[in-house]
């Protein structure tokens, strides 16, 4: 998997046209880029404009992207079910995909039967969106055993190029479902003191705890259009999970209700991520690995912001 990565990224930077994209001088350097909303939006934010402080302490803001600026979207498709709810999340993204800017890089991948390349990362909209028509949807759920591969390689891009990346998962994964057993079985039937009888949905919330903290030093926001809610309980702890991935990086987990819901929340998405900004700032010396995020933008620009809070600072 780790030679995958470095393939894709070795192919996303040497061939990308754009002067921005090219990788930054060093990727060692003690810094951070921390994905920003503004509402209402904002023509120009620059770096002398942003405040940050980590930990309480001021640091300096590096560098400012805004929503115009190149950006990278991994699209991860996690379809196994209903064909009628997969065609429509199909057209639906094509239909986005159309819309993006020439700016915009597309890369897909398919998450079941482990992590594949489906198209590497590319701004040509009719090879993305063939590939997404010829893709199946069949095998088992694959987010749980792949988003953290996933997230490490959007953050290994975000780091060595001056570019926007999100990751964005289309997925109608149910947890009973998945090759693995999250149903937390009753170990002894015979002792009502038994704690599996009281939290059957252990197993699911011991696994989102540990790919949260396998991402928690991974860059880009994570968001997720899951095509179909389900009420059980087990699917309801799975699907709170999924909203603390999501919500840990600053991106998003929308549910569809209905197949009419499903273009609606996957233009949401694709405008969400559009409209993200990247600060990066400057980790200065002797700053604790686990670091509390504060933003801040002049009074003047009557604007709400946005952002991710908390993350640990990789190699400290």
């Amino acid at each position: 998997m780790r030679q995958l990565f470095t393939a894709l990224l070795a192919i996303f930077l040497c061939a990308a046209p754009h002067a921005s994209f090219a990788a930054s001088s060093s990727g060692a350097a003690a810094h951070i880029s921390v994905p920003l909303w503004v509402d209402p939006p904002l023509q120009e934010l620059t770096p002398k404009s942003a405040q940050a402080t980590l930990n309480g302490k001021p640091a300096p803001v590096l560098r400012v992207l805004g929503p115009s600026s190149d950006i990278m979207i991994l699209v991860v498709l996690d379809l196994t079910g209903d064909i009628s709810l997969v065609d429509a999340a199909k057209q639906a993204l094509i239909a986005q995909i159309k819309d993006l800017p020439q700016n915009a890089w597309v890369g897909l991948l398919h998450a079941q039967d482990g992590l594949s390349v489906i198209a590497d990362p590319t701004p040509d909209r009719k090879k993305i969106n063939e590939a997404i028509q010829a893709l199946p949807a069949t095998g088992k759920p694959g987010l749980l055993d792949t988003v953290a591969s996933v997230a490490g390689l959007a953050d290994g891009i975000l780091r060595n190029s001056k570019v926007r990346v999100a990751i964005l998962y289309v997925t109608d994964s149910a947890i009973s479902n998945y090759r693995e057993d999250y149903t937390n079985p009753v170990i002894n039937s015979s002792d009502p003191h038994d704690l599996s009888r009281r939290f059957p949905e252990a197993l699911i919330q011991e696994k989102i705890s540990a790919l949260q903290l396998r991402i928690e030093s991974d860059q880009a926001p994570l968001f997720i259009a899951h095509l179909r809610y389900r009420s059980s309980r087990m699917d309801q702890a799975y699907q709170n999970g999924l909203k603390i991935l999501s919500e840990f990086t600053a991106g998003y987990t929308w549910f569809c209700r209905s197949q009419a819901e499903i273009p609606d929340i996957i233009q949401r998405d694709f405008a969400y991520i559009r409209s993200s900004w990247l600060v990066t700032i400057g980790v200065p010396k002797h700053t604790r690995a686990d670091v509390q995020v504060r933003l801040k933008i002049p009074e003047h620009m009557q604007a709400r912001i946005a952002y991710r809070a908390r993350l640990h600072v990789k190699g400290k």
